[in-house]
């Protein structure tokens, strides 16, 4: 393969929220609290008001523009409970594959009902431990591991929260972290729990994720888009501007939307679509299909 031409074999986006994307946002400032913060933030008005339709349909268009820069898949925090991950299965089409993490549809634990999402996604992502009432959540997290499906959830994205409140409920991997201490981080790393960083979406609230700290103490990153009402779900813009803002080397960059949400998610990788090859071009980092008779083609043709 020519030298411009950077092969891997997955692009693979660790945190999006799509079901927001039919959304537009008014010219406002929003804090965290204030946009997506359940049950009342904005975002979830605007679901609440929603037609099913226009919810699906917000998905299809950014699975869409997902797949036209190559990604292979994925992970969604989906809300709205049984029905908001159905909404999701029925947007999806094409070669995308979608690692779907449902939610409850209220702020408690209900057994029969997790045990329903459990049926249907591939485990349960949730909100906050500053959203929850702490003996909720830690039943959902038990129920979820018994299973052994995923759990995950955001942590101390605008607010810092107890991270040994967060360690006992034993995630997969954690999102965020922007509000964490070094000790929060030094914690993370020995229990060798991945953390997605989202840094465009955080860039929105004014918060800026501990990238070099997290880096410093050996945690394995992901990289993801978070909110696809605040940012288009493109992991090459959300890997070009983590090279642009942080100390970061293109390499590990690179890393962060493939290999290591590779090696954690690939036993969900095992069925269904078959693996496309990409490649990165190594001056613009877009998206590029190659074989040996075309020498590279770019994703969206």
């Amino acid at each position: 393969m020519a030298d411009q031409y950077l092969k891997y074999a997955f692009l693979i986006n660790a945190h999006t929220h799509i079901g927001d994307a039919f959304i537009s946002l008014p010219e406002k400032k929003f804090s965290v609290e204030e946009l997506v913060a359940p049950p009342h933030g904005y975002k979830y008005k605007m679901m609440a008001k929603a037609r099913r339709e226009e919810i699906i349909d917000g998905m299809r268009k950014v699975i869409k523009k997902m797949e036209r820069i190559g990604t292979y898949a994925f992970i969604d925090f989906r809300e709205g409970g049984v029905q908001g991950i159905k909404m999701l299965k029925e947007a999806m089409d094409g070669n995308i594959k979608a690692i779907i993490l449902g939610r409850p549809s209220k702020m408690e634990y209900d057994k029969d009902e997790v045990d329903r999402l459990l049926s249907i996604s591939h485990g349960i992502g949730l909100s906050s431990v500053s959203d929850w009432e702490y003996e909720e959540i830690e039943k959902i997290a038990e129920h979820v591991n018994k299973k052994n499906k995923i759990f995950a959830l955001h942590v101390s994205e605008a607010r810092h929260e107890d991270i040994d409140d967060v360690l006992k409920l034993k995630p997969n991997f954690i999102v965020h972290m922007c509000m964490a201490k070094k000790q929060d981080i030094e914690k993370v790393a020995e229990e060798n729990i991945p953390v997605v960083i989202c840094p465009r979406a955080n860039s929105f609230f004014g918060l800026r994720p501990k990238v070099e700290i997290l880096m410093e103490y050996g945690v394995k990153l992901m990289l993801g888009t978070d909110n696809a009402m605040i940012v288009e779900p493109n992991i090459i813009e959300e890997m070009n501007y983590l090279i642009k803002n942080f100390d970061v080397k293109k390499r590990d960059a690179i890393k962060m939307i493939s290999e290591t949400p590779k090696k954690l998610f690939q036993k969900n990788f095992k069925n269904g679509k078959r693996m496309r090859m990409k490649v990165l071009k190594k001056k613009t980092y877009s998206c590029w299909r190659y074989n040996e008779k075309s020498k590279g083609k770019r994703c969206n043709e």
